[in-house]
């Protein structure tokens, strides 16, 4: 596997919307080889009750995902801001979109700002095929509050180029869906 240049990764975005909501920053002074992503959202966990069974002998197993609200949401030319409190959890949720050909496998990095303020960004990889807006946990495990603005850059995405096949993401999260609120079969 190999990472792509920030000159192809520009190229798919323009060419195959690789990237929707993209930053203006990341057109016109790019960093690196990957591109930025910005808070989007911001969800509070109101509900438990979350699952994932292990899968049956004649089936895929349950899942069922937490009840979530949302306490903050970005928009463009809108300041707006959310303390995190030391300990407190979100599922936060990027502005962008990607669009993952088969021929990619994104993977995203927390930026050094915010775990240099006490901040952890819990990610996982994404899979070819995978479309939406990406999801991860955000908590504070520094002593001290911590202000985030919404819009800020919070994480950074590089793509690798597959050798091989791949098989396209089929699961429930497909489109940017932050949990799965009632009982149903893993995909």
């Amino acid at each position: 596997m190999s990472v792509l240049g920030i000159d192809e990764v520009h190229k798919r975005i323009k060419k195959h919307g690789l990237i929707k909501n993209l930053g203006k920053r990341d057109f016109k002074n790019p960093e690196g080889v990957g591109i930025d992503l910005r808070l989007g959202a911001v969800f509070k966990i109101i509900k438990g009750g979350a699952f994932i069974e292990a899968d049956g002998q004649d089936q895929l197993g349950r899942r069922k995902g937490v009840e979530t609200k949302v306490i903050a949401r970005f928009k463009e030319g809108k300041v707006e801001e959310i303390t995190i409190k030391p300990g407190q959890y979100y599922l936060v949720q990027t502005y962008e979109e990607i669009n993952t050909p088969l021929d990619l496998m994104p993977i995203v990095h927390t930026r050094t700002s915010l775990f240099r303020a006490g901040l952890l960004l819990l990610n996982s990889k994404t899979d070819p095929g995978y479309k939406g807006q990406l999801t991860m946990g955000l908590t504070n495990l520094g002593p001290f509050p911590v202000k985030l603005q919404l819009g800020a850059r919070i994480c950074n995405i590089i793509f690798f180029k597959i050798k091989g096949k791949t098989v396209s993401y089929r699961g429930q999260h497909q489109g940017g869906r932050v949990s799965p609120e009632k009982e149903e079969k893993q995909v």
